[in-house]
């Protein structure tokens, strides 16, 4: 594709390269890639993030120093905007430029929430997800990151008993036997999916998913949801990852169900939950769900749910135990505790050192990685530069020979 570059020099954008053709990782400092998007199109999402920023469009003219009819012709994409101006307009709506330039992607997967939440709560989990995945898709661009191999064949399991029998496989790939698994994002990412927790409110949706690449994908989890809840989220979507369903945009309650199945046998084994339930046997019931659902690092729905499963206890039991949640001072009175991951902001370690490696290595400026970063580092926090070396310097503003 011919697309134009749009750098950032000294963290600012302010030069066009046109028709510049190939990767991005040949430019440096980093840049912003522009498809030829189609007026109408960008012309949308300005008007979305104005609505969503509450800003009336005679205040966001007077901002970017636009005739508000100029403004008015732009949103309904009979008016071409300058480089220069979708820049003001991004910094007026305090948005990322790629939020507004970046090739619209396939449709999202499996947002677990609740259908009657407002559209918009909708609407900022796919905003969060496609600006995630548009930047992972510039890193892969530029050598930063790699992609993993995912069995291609793989498929949705129709039953129960598969998709216990997908989720043993993958811990098997992964060499973690029956034991919990502690830091859930980071086994996500061996497997070709990057994680960001991002601020949805305690009432947005849970999550979502979509595939970037031949292996890669992205999820969004809702970080202000309980921890348990998140660690379930991730689970499920990656489920739809690992059973290439990352484009499907409607896949049926079925087919949720069987990953949600995945999601709980990939999280609480049998073999494992068999294991910390013979262990306190002298425990009350209530009391071994507990250690069950610590151990795990599971929701007290998902424990008891998991326990009913796996035939440890009785529907009646399962039902009276939902029906009363325990609060934290019963896991503090059984000493049980685990870690709330993930928190937000949170992103994959190695999502976040391919951001740093970028800008060690003058690819990204401070500005772009710490944008990329998303306020889980400020710029004091950045580690030093490499050094060019004089014959390397040669080399980058070389124009045709010695």
């Amino acid at each position: 594709m011919v697309l134009r570059q749009w750098c950032r020099w000294a963290g600012n954008y302010s030069r066009v390269i046109p028709q510049v053709e190939g990767p991005v990782s040949t430019l440096r400092p980093s840049c912003v890639k522009i498809a030829h998007m189609d007026h109408v199109t960008l012309g949308h999402r300005v008007a979305r993030a104005r609505e969503d920023a509450g800003i009336p469009q005679s205040k966001l003219a007077e901002l970017v120093d636009m005739e508000r009819t100029a403004l008015v012709r732009a949103e309904k994409g009979e008016r071409k905007l300058a480089m220069t101006e979708m820049v003001a307009i991004a910094e007026a709506l305090r948005r990322p430029l790629a939020f507004f330039v970046n090739e619209p992607l396939p449709a999202v997967v499996s947002r677990r929430s609740d259908s009657a939440r407002p559209d918009e709560t909708s609407r900022a989990l796919d905003d969060e997800i496609e600006l995630f995945a548009s930047d992972t898709r510039t890193l892969l661009d530029m050598g930063l990151l790699h992609p993993v191999k995912r069995d291609q064949e793989a498929r949705t399991p129709h039953t129960h008993q598969d998709a216990e029998q997908l989720a043993r496989h993958v811990r098997d790939q992964l060499d973690i036997g029956n034991e919990p698994v502690h830091h859930l994002a980071h086994v996500c990412e061996r497997l070709g999916l990057y994680t960001y927790a991002a601020s949805l409110g305690e009432n947005g949706p849970d999550g979502g998913c979509v595939e970037v690449s031949h292996g890669v994908a992205v999820a969004v989890v809702n970080g202000h949801v309980r921890s348990g809840r998140r660690r379930m989220t991730l689970a499920h979507e990656l489920g739809h990852w690992l059973c290439g369903d990352a484009y499907d945009g409607s896949p049926g309650d079925d087919h949720e169900k069987m990953i949600m199945s995945f999601a709980i046998h990939f999280l609480a084994p049998r073999a494992g939950v068999v294991k910390v339930w013979n262990e306190h046997s002298e425990w009350s019931t209530r009391d071994r769900a507990l250690a069950v659902g610590a151990q795990f690092r599971l929701s007290w729905k998902a424990a008891v749910g998991q326990l009913k499963n796996l035939d440890l206890i009785s529907y009646e039991v399962f039902q009276s135990l939902l029906d009363h949640e325990p609060r934290h001072g019963d896991y503090v009175r059984l000493e049980l505790s685990w870690d709330d991951e993930p928190k937000c902001p949170y992103l994959s370690p190695g999502f976040a050192a391919a951001c740093v490696e970028g800008y060690t290595s003058g690819r990204l400026t401070a500005a772009r990685t710490i944008e990329l970063l998303r306020a889980t580092m400020t710029r004091d926090d950045l580690p030093e530069r490499e050094t060019e070396s004089l014959a390397s310097l040669r080399t980058l503003f070389a124009v045709g020979g010695d």
